[in-house]
């Protein structure tokens, strides 16, 4: 059976294929053989059938699933053979089978292009240290405070920091009388809320007020139909509640797990640290990432991005019956940052392999105890879910992965004990 193999492109592969019309003979007598024992028809027997009416009643979809089997097998072969390994479905593009002579066929396959990353072990690209300065920490002190604030009824006009309550009457948006929600009524705080320009016009109200406020709605409103438009509410007030901080006493100091405020702010600027430091790291990851696309430029198959769209699209789909496939508009929005996403996993993945790159458990265990610790629970428990769900080589293949990405950006010691 002779097969033809093209390099069409680095990331396409075309088979020329020729199947006598003699090989499906042996095949076809065995797939008649197994009608033959397995066929009931009015009047005969289950295997009693006799053969010419099988061949008259079955024969071409018989012939047909012989077609189809040894095709793929034919291409499976081959494949093998050429050390292909296909990204997605094959496509054939040609197919003729007249039944006389041999059956000719064009079919595609996309896949990896081999890659050799240059530079990676230099790009030039240090995280940068960071600093938490004391505004900082005590920005973030404040915000806290609030989180665990209460706030209780005072009978006095409506500052700013202070929460109204009250109840819509009209909402007029560009002139245009709004249909009131069936729920109408309203909760702002002064100050923090979406619509500055209607939290003005609450300040100075009390309990019992009717106010018509007019404002407009800031240019990057979260709701993209009101962005730059002029409103006119009016509003009934029923309360005015004051944000009341709490005691920074003992009792308030063991719900939320420290010994005093100095430990709180001390908890506080470790985590901004942590977190600055963290996206400083991740800024030098992804410029040596496109730094080194820019300089290793490579192919994607069109089926990865394909595959990356769909899953990005449905990864919270519960039920696989209600994944959707793609649109036009998504694959040509989408696509660019899905070519991005691809290429960066094959660049740390050729990293992670030509530095022999593996996390040690020591750092396996590092992370468990860090999500131990985020989810409150024992990190034996854990270790043994991870093991028996199979998860634990999930979790090993992440951290080689991060360790890649440390390494291009000049951070050697975890990845270097690894080898």
């Amino acid at each position: 059976m002779p097969v033809e193999i093209k390099e069409t492109s680095a990331t396409l592969r075309t088979l020329e294929v020729t199947i006598p019309q003699e090989d499906l003979k042996a095949p076809f007598e065995k797939k008649l053989s197994q009608y033959k024992k397995q066929v009931t028809l009015k009047g005969f027997r289950q295997g009693q059938v006799p053969k010419a009416m099988i061949l008259k009643q079955f024969g071409d979809s018989i012939r047909h699933e012989v077609v189809n089997e040894t095709v793929d097998a034919v291409l499976n072969a081959e494949l093998k053979k050429a050390n292909i390994i296909p990204v997605g479905q094959l496509k054939i593009t040609k197919f003729n089978d007249d039944k006389e002579s041999a059956i000719t066929m064009t079919v595609e396959v996309e896949i990896d292009p081999e890659i050799d990353i240059k530079g990676y072990a230099d790009t030039g690209v240090t995280v940068p240290q960071t600093a938490v300065h004391e505004e900082e920490v005590q920005a973030e002190f404040d915000h806290l405070m609030k989180m665990w604030s209460k706030d209780e009824h005072v009978d006095r006009a409506a500052q700013k920091g202070d929460v109204v309550e009250g109840e819509y009457l009209e909402v007029i948006i560009e002139g245009e009388k709004q249909e009131l929600p069936e729920n109408r009524v309203f909760r702002n705080l002064l100050g923090e809320s979406a619509s500055p320009g209607f939290d003005e016009g609450l300040v100075g109200s009390s309990a019992g007020d009717v106010k018509e406020v007019d404002f407009k709605y800031p240019d990057d409103h979260k709701d993209e139909r009101y962005r730059g438009k002029s409103a006119h509410f009016k509003v009934k007030v029923t309360e005015i509640r004051e944000i009341v901080p709490p005691t920074l006493d003992e009792e308030f100091c063991k719900k939320v797990g420290v010994k005093d405020e100095a430990e709180l702010k001390s908890n506080i600027a470790e985590s901004l640290a942590n977190q600055k430091q963290d996206a400083a790291k991740t800024k030098a990851i992804d410029e040596a990432i496109d730094k080194l696309i820019e300089q290793n430029p490579f192919e994607v198959p069109n089926a990865r991005v394909a595959d990356l769209i769909k899953w990005s699209i449905n990864r919270n789909v519960q039920d696989p019956k209600d994944a959707v496939e793609p649109t036009e508009e998504q694959m040509k929005t989408l696509a660019p940052e899905a070519i991005r996403e691809i290429k960066k996993h094959r660049i740390l993945e050729f990293v992670a392999n030509k530095e022999k790159i593996r996390p040690a458990q020591a750092q396996v265990d590092a992370r468990l105890q860090e999500m131990a610790k985020a989810y409150h629970i024992e990190f034996d428990d854990l270790k043994s879910h991870f093991r028996q769900s199979g998860r634990i080589n999930q979790l090993r293949e992440e951290l080689r992965f991060q360790m890649a990405a440390d390494f291009i950006v000049g951070i050697r010691p975890a990845a270097e004990e690894s080898k």
